[in-house]
């Protein structure tokens, strides 16, 4: 950040570890080439810790109850000068990114710090907000305030939603948890638009013995899923559901794996969202990404293995045209 050089220069593990401006101009070229639209996400209060490192007075201090077990844990929504620097970081953002979305996360935010800290409940007791979910919704208020200012539209996780918070009418809620189709039942009936990644996390390890046969069951009830199928919803209200996302996070994954994590499962995932309802043949399925896993593996780009078995039919014009490179066996 040109604004707030410390951040990278504190926070990162390491000055070989950051997204430099020209590597994220870099990625929306390319996005962009490719009609993809770059939506950045800062999450924020929590999920902060490395920030601390780099803006002073930034973090609640909460020494042994912080991120980790450490001294620190959210932002503190008590100095004011906090929000001056998000409303500079994000003025920075809204200028890079040309896609005029951005991801504001807001989940798993840890009470018990904000707890811990005697100065920060003083403040809440002065300024009348009597509990935690309170602080957490003054602070997203105060957020959403900035962001809405500078024209940018916005991502929320569901927490925001789930915790009661005062949110402006163009929030979009991004679910993620459990019992999805109720939480985004009441989504949509609250007059929000949302999206989807529920059942899309393609870095969950599965737990079966025969691991390809976990990923066998794994990416058939992926491309089951259906975002549409709300009970009771109407219409008007499933026209508020825009799409969802495949997630891959970093707990079990770097770069010697993430391609072959993330493919050819991300493409179950797109298939699902950017086809009919009534387009939901399994087999079927399975003829297209075999023959779409043989593409993407003749690039020379490293791919999952997967069991076909009787749910995945081939036809011999398909198997006689894949070479070596497909990993077949």
């Amino acid at each position: 950040s040109p604004t707030f050089p410390s951040l990278a220069e504190k926070g990162a593990y390491d000055m070989n570890h950051v997204y430099r401006i020209s590597d994220i101009l870099q990625v929306i070229s390319f996005a962009e080439n490719h009609g993809i639209v770059v939506v950045p996400e800062f999450d924020t209060p929590g999920h902060t810790l490395s920030w601390g490192k780099g803006l002073e007075n930034f973090l609640t201090s909460c020494p042994g109850l912080g991120t980790f077990g450490g001294d620190y844990g959210p932002i503190n929504p008590s100095v004011e000068s906090n929000f001056k620097v998000l409303q500079k970081l994000f003025a920075e953002v809204s200028s890079l990114f040309p896609g005029g979305f951005v991801h504001l996360g807001g989940d798993e935010v840890p009470f018990d710090c904000w707890a811990a800290n005697k100065d920060l409940g003083a403040w809440m007791k002065q300024q009348g907000i009597g509990n935690f979910n309170d602080l957490e919704s003054y602070y997203e208020e105060r957020l959403l305030d900035i962001v809405h200012h500078l024209n940018i539209s916005y991502v929320v996780w569901e927490e925001i939603f789930n915790n009661d918070l005062l949110i402006q009418p163009d929030t979009i809620i991004h679910v993620w948890k459990g019992n999805w189709e109720a939480t985004m039942g009441k989504v949509i009936k609250a007059g929000y638009k949302t999206i989807l990644s529920s059942p899309w996390y393609l870095n969950y390890i599965g737990s079966s013995k025969d691991f390809e046969l976990e990923f066998e069951f794994n990416w058939q009830k992926y491309y089951k899923v259906e975002p549409y199928k709300i009970p009771g919803a109407t219409p008007e209200e499933l026209s508020r559901v825009i799409g969802g996302e495949a997630c891959m996070w970093g707990e079990f994954v770097d770069a010697t794996n993430i391609l072959s994590r993330s493919f050819p499962v991300a493409s179950i995932v797109a298939e699902r969202l950017w086809s009919s309802e009534e387009q939901t043949n399994v087999n079927d399925m399975g003829f297209r990404l075999e023959k779409h896993r043989c593409g993407m593996c003749a690039r020379d780009i490293p791919l999952r293995l997967y069991l076909r078995g009787v749910t995945v039919l081939l036809s011999s014009a398909v198997m006689n045209g894949m070479t070596e490179k497909c990993g077949l066996r």
